[in-house]
């Protein structure tokens, strides 16, 4: 499986793909080990080339195949017997889904995507060169930041070294292995194109992606992007896809990955067997204490009549205590009325308006969210603030964060 991120004149809607396959089909249960290829020989190739063979040799076996059984569609149980043979042609049928993970622990721990076993009742694995499936089990989850650890009962032919995203640089070698398509063991090279900030690839929470053309492809979800170290820079989850259609030709020379440091900050609880929520998640992360509206979800009339930009983040309320008000932004002290669709709102005016975090325009509250996620502890914060009709710069420490 593999998200992919939709261009629909840019960046926009995303699509959750994956390589489907009938559970009951070529069923494999050998049992034979699994076995370690003799190191290649690298004489005469070129030193990247060199590289990428001994990457591939030395860490490929420890990549796997992830199969997940996803229940078909049951008849509601009020249905009469006598109609179900008209209905049953209309269920979604059981089906596979495939994607790719790795050794993270010599008992047997596998990362992966959340996506890829999300709603699986069964979940196999295969190793390379092995035809066996073995069971695995969903020990724990970040479903905000689409990762998931599975426990196999299986001995690592190796564990992948988890290296340090913080330290990725634009234009070195990135090496992606997984199984796209469900073509088995399949590895790619490229760079790392970008470190930027989470495009709407996956989850809002995910803050930073590395971006990379290593060519991935649905199946390839969960697997390992190395350095030329072999090390575990990211995990593999989304593409840009420019047509936006399942099976049709994903490949467009943009991957996404998850850092691997954001994945370190959470192996701990998911091998304890959390589920971790996104409050969970939330709770640990650098924060101001604002809470804060998007004035571009408010009506153009209402901006006009109280002087408001069109972008930005209103403040509508500053935590007693917090970093926010020791620094000195101001929540809203007059507030009306709006009616939406689902009810009335008490929406405050008057509160400061953040213009700018950083330099960076701010349309929307995951927009500030994200720059706080990437700061450090005690680093602080500079806010382009709009207040009573005249520009100001706050600075402001945030609390919380990852060492």
């Amino acid at each position: 499986m593999l998200r992919k991120a939709a261009a629909v004149g840019g960046l926009a809607a995303l699509l959750l793909a994956g390589v489907l396959v009938w559970w009951g089909l070529d069923r494999v249960d050998g049992q034979r080990s699994p076995q370690t290829p003799p190191a290649p020989s690298t004489q005469g190739l070129l030193p990247d080339e060199a590289n990428t063979v001994e990457i591939a040799a030395k860490y490929g076996p420890g990549v796997v195949l992830v199969e997940s059984l996803i229940p078909g569609q049951a008849l509601p149980p009020n249905v009469p017997p006598q109609f179900a043979p008209f209905l049953e042609p209309f269920l979604q049928p059981p089906r596979v889904g495939t994607g790719s993970g790795f050794f993270v622990d010599p008992a047997g721990y596998i990362l992966t995507n959340y996506h890829v076993v999300q709603g699986a009742s069964e979940v196999r694995v295969r190793l390379q060169g092995d035809p066996k499936r073995y069971p695995a089990k969903v020990v724990g989850s970040v479903p905000g930041l689409d990762l998931a650890l599975l426990k196999a009962e299986v001995k690592p032919p190796v564990v992948l070294p988890l290296g340090d995203s913080d330290r990725v640089l634009v234009g070195q070698k990135a090496i992606a292995i997984g199984n796209p398509f469900g073509l088995e063991f399949t590895v790619t090279t490229g760079v790392v194109s970008a470190i930027r900030q989470n495009p709407g690839a996956v989850d809002p929470l995910v803050p930073t992606l590395i971006q990379t053309d290593a060519a991935i492809n649905p199946g390839n979800s969960g697997g390992p992007l190395l350095n030329s170290r072999g090390e575990v820079i990211g995990v593999n989850t989304a593409i840009l896809s420019p047509s936006g259609q399942v099976g049709a030709p994903q490949y467009s020379g943009i991957g996404f990955a998850i850092p691997v440091n954001l994945v370190k900050e959470w192996l701990p609880a998911m091998r304890a067997g959390k589920q971790v929520s996104d409050q969970e998640v939330l709770a640990k992360r650098p924060r101001i204490g604002v809470q804060v509206l998007p004035l571009a979800a408010l009506p153009p009339q209402l901006l006009q009549q109280y002087g408001l930009p069109s972008q930005g983040l209103l403040v509508e309320k500053v935590e007693p205590g917090s970093p926010a008000e020791r620094a000195g932004l101001k929540g809203a002290s007059r507030f009306v009325t709006l009616d939406t669709p689902t009810g009335s709102v008490q929406v405050g005016v008057d509160g400061d308006v953040i213009l700018e975090a950083n330099g960076q325009p701010l349309a929307d509250p995951s927009d500030l969210r994200n720059l706080l996620a990437n700061l450090k502890p005690g680093q602080a914060v500079a806010l382009k603030v709009l207040r009573g009709g005249k520009t100001l710069e706050v600075r402001v420490v945030p609390s919380g964060g990852r060492p």
